[in-house]
């Protein structure tokens, strides 16, 4: 019988734990897309509830996050197991998720899937897109990581 001591068993629990430290870098960690302060940021607000001056509800928001957030959820799934496997930074799911939404979101607004225009609205902008009109809102989307 011959009894021996191998270090594979020692060296894999090593690499688990800095898999481990790795994920627990996002341990807490958000991402977020949207317009964040500034008039951009007041506009998009009008335009998700509407207001009592007439501009109707156009969540383009709340219909990205409802339409998308599965999708979210298993890109960064697929990121995550990449963290682990020490192919991917914990700081680069955060930044990839965010710019996903933000490009999901513009996609939402160009479909256009919305209430359409009032004529008067047309008249004076030249187009009957709504939520682009001088394409300040549209470039104020962003996203952040805390």
């Amino acid at each position: 019988m011959d009894i021996g001591f191998s270090t594979s068993v020692e060296s894999d629990v090593d690499q688990l734990d800095e898999a481990i430290a790795r994920l627990e870098q996002l341990d807490g960690k958000t991402a977020e897309a949207g317009l964040f302060g500034g008039f951009a940021a007041k506009k998009a607000m009008w335009q998700e509830y509407g207001t009592s001056r007439g501009i109707p509800e156009r969540p383009f928001l709340r219909n990205t996050q409802y339409e998308n957030e599965s999708r979210w959820s298993q890109k960064t799934g697929q990121d995550i197991i990449q963290v682990f496997e020490g192919g991917l930074s914990s700081s680069a799911v955060l930044s990839n998720l965010g710019l996903l939404m933000v490009q999901d979101i513009r996609k939402t607004i160009d479909a256009g899937n919305f209430a359409p225009l009032s004529p008067a609205t047309i008249a004076k902008k030249g187009s009957s897109k709504p939520l682009v009109d001088t394409g300040d809102m549209y470039g104020a989307i962003t996203h952040r990581e805390s």
